[in-house]
């Protein structure tokens, strides 16, 4: 299925724009965009410096940026999603150098997620996949939160924007909300409960959602908006893990449907560009509003989201204490 054209007035003049997982992909293609919507500055945050360097050069050197934004400013900052001192260290330089400059931050696209084919555990103990997806970028998240908040001003409110997946419609391994009388968050570090690639995926991306959704009702769309997006089948290398018997198949999806990284850029820029407060909480892929799986709105997604919620609450608690107590 093909992706729109942004709407012709679509515009991030003198925005400052943060991106996660920038230096390839649709990471980097989001902050090409947001260059040549005229934002600036826009954050890099990468695992590797110098590939955040590289990418830095290669933005500014475009022909369409430095035509309709010779000024623009471009930083690199490490970001590691699989550590917790990773999330921690670099959320704490970014909000310091954003107070010591008077800064502020219109923009948080947390873009940065991992497809694992195999169980890995992070550093942190926990499972690869979960880790980076969910807990890392819910810490982010809220530690990002407060200056998303100050930034707001009458005339722009603050964007917060999570990628997320259409895979969460497909998850078979949460169907119902699981007994109270465990953790389940903590269960799925267990290398049993790691079945297929794109179901833990999907298990990762439905984390996220209920947490995003949860997080929208304690904020008010006055002071940030917050939504999430997916671009549907774009040609990256999320999938470059992948054991080469599975490569046939993902080309021939490919052929088919999907679409150049260029538009899923787009995707990106419309959710904190193109549309306001009426999209706080909600999920649009390929720029189309559109409804979240059954599992999570119907009855048993109202019991997994506040069930999700705490325990993730709990975990990063353990990492920031007092995290998101004021929310």
């Amino acid at each position: 299925m093909s992706i729109p054209d942004l709407p012709k007035n679509t515009t991030l003049e003198s925005r400052s724009v943060l991106i996660t997982g920038s230096n390839v992909g649709l990471g980097y293609s989001a902050a090409l965009l947001s260059l040549q919507l005229g934002a600036s500055p826009v954050y890099l945050a990468v695992r590797t410096l110098p590939k955040g360097d590289k990418a830095r050069e290669a933005l500014l050197a475009d022909p369409v940026v430095k035509e309709k934004n010779p000024n623009a400013v471009v930083k690199v900052y490490q970001l590691d999603m699989s550590t917790w001192d990773g999330v921690t260290s670099f959320a704490s330089k970014f909000i310091a150098d954003r107070k010591a400059a008077g800064e502020s931050l219109d923009v948080a696209m947390l873009n940065a997620g991992i497809m694992n084919t195999a169980y890995e555990v992070a550093p942190t103990g926990n499972e690869a996949v979960i880790q980076v997806n969910h807990l890392s970028t819910a810490l982010l998240s809220l530690l990002l939160l407060p200056l998303l908040e100050s930034s707001t001003i009458p005339e722009h409110t603050a964007r917060l924007m999570i990628v997320s997946s259409g895979a969460h419609a497909e998850v078979k391994s949460l169907k119902a909300c699981p007994p109270d009388d465990y953790n389940y968050l903590a269960s799925l570090n267990d290398k049993k409960t790691f079945t297929a690639t794109r179901d833990r995926y999907g298990l990762s991306k439905l984390l996220i959602i209920f947490f995003l959704r949860e997080l929208s009702t304690r904020v008010s769309s006055d002071k940030v908006i917050i939504n999430n997006v997916c671009p549907g089948l774009i040609r990256t290398e999320i999938n470059r893990g992948m054991p080469s018997y599975d490569r046939p198949a993902l080309e021939a999806r490919y052929a088919a449907s999907a679409n150049p990284v260029e538009k899923g850029a787009a995707c990106y820029v419309h959710a904190v560009a193109a549309v306001g407060k009426e999209s706080h909480g909600l999920w649009y892929r390929r720029m189309e509003l559109t409804p979240y799986a059954d599992i999570v709105t119907n009855g048993e997604g109202e019991k997994l989201q506040p069930r999700i919620w705490n325990e993730t609450m709990e975990a990063l608690d353990k990492v920031v204490p007092g995290i998101g107590s004021d929310i």
